[in-house]
Formats: C-alpha cells, structure tokens, sequence
C-alpha cells in the first residue's frame, strides 16, 4: 500500500514539460504549463542552472535543439538565455520563478539535471519551492543529487529516475548499478520514475513497488498506457491526452 504522504504522487498524470505539441506551444514553455495546469494535469519539468546562477527551465545541456543558438545553458548568463526564442515562437526560456508561479498549485515533479557541484542550485530548488502552494516532489538520473536531499531537504519527497543506459559511455559497473536501481535505498528514494521501454525488464522496479510509488516515463498514447499499467502506478506522458478510466480502482 502506498503511504498516505506520497498518494498524491499516484492521484494525477504528470505532463512532460508541460502540455505541448513543439509547434505553437513548445516544451518547457509558459504556454506548455497553462495548459497542463488547465487540463488539471500535473506537471514534470527540467530545471537548471545559467552561468549567473539564476535557475531556469529547460531540458538540454545544449541550446541548439530548441532555441537554434550553440553553446550550453550552464554558460550563458540569463540575460543571454532570455535572448533566446524556443523554436520558432516568442516564448522565452522561463525562469523557475515564473515556472512556479504559472503551474498555480497543480502537483509537481521537479527533475534536477545532472551538474557539477551540488548544493547550490538544490538549495536555491528548496528556497523557491517554499512558497509553492501545491504538492511537489524532486527527481533526478543523478544519485548524488537525490541524496543530497535526503541529508539536506529531507522534507521534500525525492525519487531515482533510471533507464537502460545501453547507449552511454559511462563505465559497466556504474551502468549495472544504476539501471538496476542498486543506489535507492542509499539515497532515500521515495518514488521510482523508470523509462517505459525498459520497465517490465528489470525485477528491481517490481520488487520497489511493493513498498514505493513507481512512474513511468515518457508515455506516448494511450495504448501504451494500456499495455504496460500493470507495472506503475502513475505516468509522465506527452504526445496525447490519457484517459482517467485507470484509477477507477
């Protein structure tokens, strides 16, 4: 059964990066967030740090996928960013403030993206989501980021988010060990997000769910749903709009 502190986790499918479609509403955008929090689903977003440490959303390391510009988001200073355009709209890159403030209370899964030298932008993740009137919830790859809140920031609710890093050039043991979900009691995990293509292929994420919430990322449509919600309990989705008929339970 799943704890009573962690059910709102089940209770609505999470968008991912808001609710787009890439063409008038891109990912990750202000637009994206209104009308996923207008469709009352959740929302799951990437936050990251600029070279000026203002934290802003957006999903790549890169710049060049969404906005056309080179460079890494992690070097250029905000005023840089907000220059930018996503696609080919006149949404800017937000901030997380902005991000905060649009979502307007829905429940949230914040993914933290991998960086170097933990602890300040997680600090400055807890400082913003302090005022936040809604459920929240952080998630990251990075097992180093989810344990830092669990030393830290041990009120807020913290999950692993794992896949099959099949094509990575990380080292084995470092692959078998995070595919396998080998670090999630060691670093307090709460919740499991786990990559839809790999779900039913690692006992792990079975023997997790007995006792802690298990998403499943990124659902596509609805007969993926279908196929594979015997083994979560809630989806981050894009590309449709899922029906509820599954938590008639």
């Amino acid at each position: 059964m799943i704890k009573q502190e962690y059910k709102w986790l089940t209770d609505t499918f999470v968008a991912h990066r808001g609710f787009f479609n890439n063409v008038d509403i891109p990912e990750n955008s202000l637009p994206a967030f209104v009308k996923a929090r207008e469709n009352n689903f959740g929302i799951e977003m990437d936050v990251q740090m600029s070279a000026d440490g203002v934290l802003v959303v957006f999903h790549d390391d890169s710049l060049k996928r969404m906005t056309g510009a080179d460079g890494l988001v992690c070097e250029k200073t905000f005023e840089e960013l907000r220059q930018l355009r996503l696609l080919d709209t006149d949404c800017q890159i937000p901030t997380f403030e902005e991000f905060l403030q649009t979502a307007g209370g829905v429940n949230l899964v914040v993914e933290i993206k991998t960086h170097k030298n933990i602890g300040e932008l997680e600090q400055k993740v807890v400082d913003a989501l302090a005022n936040y009137q809604g459920n929240y919830c952080i998630e990251s790859f990075n097992p180093y980021i989810v344990r830092w809140f669990k030393v830290h920031a041990p009120h807020i609710i913290r999950g692993q988010l794992a896949t099959d890093l099949k094509n990575t050039k990380m080292a084995k043991w470092k692959v078998w060990m995070l595919k396998h979900l080998k670090l999630c009691k060691w670093n307090g995990s709460q919740f499991i997000a786990y990559d839809a293509e790999y779900i039913t292929k690692v006992k792990a994420v079975k023997r997790f769910g007995k006792k802690i919430p298990v998403l499943c990322w990124t659902i596509k449509s609805q007969e993926q749903y279908d196929s594979l919600k015997e083994h979560f309990d809630n989806i981050i989705f894009d590309s449709f709009a899922p029906i509820r008929y599954d938590l008639e339970k």
